[in-house]
């Protein structure tokens, strides 16, 4: 993508909402010293032009989240291209990023549990894709900064019963024996940190009314 400059009242706006994304537009236009209208405007181009997405974001700390840390060396960039493809839509993947050094890529991944973890690290794994020569992994709590994580809580495969990777979890001898709790993105995902047709919600008393 080309890279395009933004004045600065554009990045007085994105930084209002980013302290706060429920900020109205009259509230943001009287910070900015303009009307809501113009403010809405320039909202509506940032979205536009793509230099702005507005979303929620979760505490990562607070839901029990655990993040990995994955350095890999692929052997090209063709590699690199088709790992990119293939797990862009990993609804654990938090950021994947071409890098220069000892690896050429980079990623951060969460999880809910140690058995999720092993699972990202050696069975459904980035790791064990044909082309990568070495990696190493880093991984740990959520993280200090930024508090808040955007994870998407309630993803969606296109097709029924496959991981958007192209993996079957129903099929894996580990989910089998409740090792991993499966693709957040799958129909039988057994966890808790993300939405699941397999996990029951609780229900809300009601408070009984006093005569």
């Amino acid at each position: 993508m080309p890279r395009r400059s933004i004045d600065n009242v554009d990045k007085k706006l994105i930084s209002i909402l980013q302290q706060n994304g429920r900020t109205s537009l009259s509230d943001i236009g009287k910070q900015l010293g303009m009307s809501h209208v113009a403010v809405s405007k320039r909202l509506d181009k940032l979205v536009g032009k793509k230099l702005v997405q507005v979303t929620a974001a979760v505490n990562a700390e607070a839901l029990g989240a655990k993040v990995l840390f994955v350095g890999l060396e692929a052997e090209s960039m063709e590699v690199a291209d088709l790992i990119e493809k293939k797990y862009e839509h990993c609804p654990r993947l938090l950021m994947l990023a071409p890098v220069t050094g000892r690896y050429n890529l980079f990623a951060v991944m969460v999880a809910e549990d140690t058995f999720s973890l092993e699972s990202i690290l050696g069975t459904c794994s980035m790791r064990t894709e044909e082309g990568v020569r070495r990696s190493e992994s880093w991984f740990g709590n959520a993280p200090v900064v930024p508090k808040y994580l955007q994870i998407d809580l309630s993803p969606k495969s296109k097709k029924i019963g496959e991981s958007p990777c192209g993996r079957f979890c129903r099929d894996c001898s580990r989910y089998i024996a409740d090792k991993c709790v499966g693709c957040p993105s799958s129909d039988v995902y057994k966890g808790t940190l993300w939405a699941s047709p397999l996990t029951k919600q609780k229900r809300r008393k009601k408070k009984k009314s006093k005569s």
